[in-house]
């Protein structure tokens, strides 16, 4: 087997060995050759033990996507063919130890609970093996390509519907004042060559003694951009990990409302860096969006200025677009950037994810204070729906649109 040497305990055994033999050749002190022989004895035990073959390792997860708090069960194969002793197997959290036979297969059965959302990479599989006495010791590594997706739990907004104020010609699910393929009835007028004969009304022909059909107001989709600022002001990191999972619990959440009802969504994610994604619909899209949240998480403090997410939305997204803004109103200039955008005719929406503690300290009393200042000065101006992460976000909605 490939990388297989001698462990620190077959060094040491062999340097007693020499220092003992040695002592006792060159001072002819017949004791100390004596006590050598436990010690070749032990080396050539271990030497006839050991049987150096081959080991397969096969790891294999249930699933590959799932929810944070639940589990995935997993199961490590284990196969030995002409190799025997000690197996130790580690592939990111997944501890396994075991001993082996020569010709024999062995299964390990557990699960693994996810805490927190994100791409977790299963792909290096390390398994370190030595022989029954410890004396040899190698070291395989196998790379089976394997990311297991953890989704924040989402929340139905099927009651809420996320409109826009200009529509696009594509075919969507917002009411509009144009004639078409759609649900809401508007008139009966005789039949014209090229009418769609499902929608003839054959009890107004009957009563005419003409073809006549029905005419409906069509529905179309509009533009919405997602904009969630995750940038980190705070030093701790469990203050920051609860706001990010907020934040992407309500991205996903109004992006899975939003692509549903067949409208364009794009998304920008400010952190340490801008990363966005361009303005899409349908189920890829929704992946697209999924792969870029779940990785949004920045150890350093970031000093990326909310300029550029204006940029991006005034350059991709034509006006009477729909902006929603997901932040914590940490910003300084995020009244003035939201009301540039509001002058250049978009419509926007701000989401403001925070945590009510039992007994907060003087920092968090200013926070809380500063934050529903700002609130009240975007009111004027914006939608705000004010979001107490540890209650369901359709409640705060439902309580702003009473």
């Amino acid at each position: 087997m490939n990388g297989l040497h001698i462990s620190k305990n077959g060094i040491t055994f062999f340097i007693i060995f020499a220092l003992f033999a040695s002592i006792g050749a060159l001072l002819r002190i017949p004791q100390a050759i004596f006590f050598t022989i436990p010690l070749v004895v032990y080396l050539s035990l271990g030497a006839i033990l050991f049987k150096n073959g081959e080991i397969i390792v096969h790891r294999k997860f249930k699933e590959h996507i799932t929810i944070m708090g639940e589990e995935i069960e997993y199961t490590i194969t284990i196969e030995s063919n002409g190799f025997e002793g000690n197996v130790s197997i580690e592939n990111r959290d997944i501890r396994a130890d075991l001993y082996i036979k020569n010709n024999e297969k062995r299964e390990i059965n557990g699960r693994i609970r996810f805490k927190n959302f994100g791409k977790y990479d299963y792909s290096e599989i390390i398994v370190r093996f030595s022989d029954p006495l410890y004396l040899f010791k190698g070291e395989l590594r196998i790379n089976d390509t394997c990311v297991i997706r953890v989704f924040p739990e989402m929340e139905n907004l099927r009651k809420f519907r996320m409109k826009s104020r200009r529509t696009r010609a594509v075919i969507g699910e917002i009411p509009s004042r144009f004639l078409g393929m759609g649900d809401d009835f508007y008139s009966i007028r005789e039949f014209e060559y090229g009418d769609d004969p499902r929608n003839i009304n054959w009890r107004r022909t009957a009563f005419v003694d003409r073809l006549m059909v029905n005419q409906f107001y069509t529905e179309k989709s509009g533009n919405t951009v997602l904009l969630v600022d995750v940038r980190r002001y705070q030093k701790s990191d469990i203050d920051y990990l609860e706001y990010i999972q907020s934040s992407v619990k309500a991205a996903l959440t109004l992006s899975n409302a939003i692509l549903s009802t067949r409208n364009r969504l794009g998304l920008i994610i400010l952190k340490n860096t801008v990363d966005w994604v361009y303005p899409g619909y349908g189920k890829k899209q929704y992946l697209r969006i999924v792969e870029s949240l779940l990785t949004v998480e920045s150890k350093s403090f970031s000093y990326i200025p909310l300029e550029f997410g204006k940029r991006i939305i005034t350059r991709f997204f034509p006006p009477n677009s729909k902006v929603i803004i997901i932040s914590s109103l940490f910003d300084k200039e995020i009244n003035e950037i939201m009301y540039e955008l509001i002058l250049k005719k978009y419509d926007i929406q701000v989401v403001v994810p925070y945590y009510q503690r039992a007994k907060e300290e003087t920092v968090q009393e200013i926070i809380s204070f500063e934050r529903r200042v700002k609130i009240r000065m975007i009111s004027k101006y914006a939608d705000v729906i004010e979001w107490n992460a540890e209650t369901p976000l359709t409640r705060s909605m439902e309580v702003h649109r009473r």
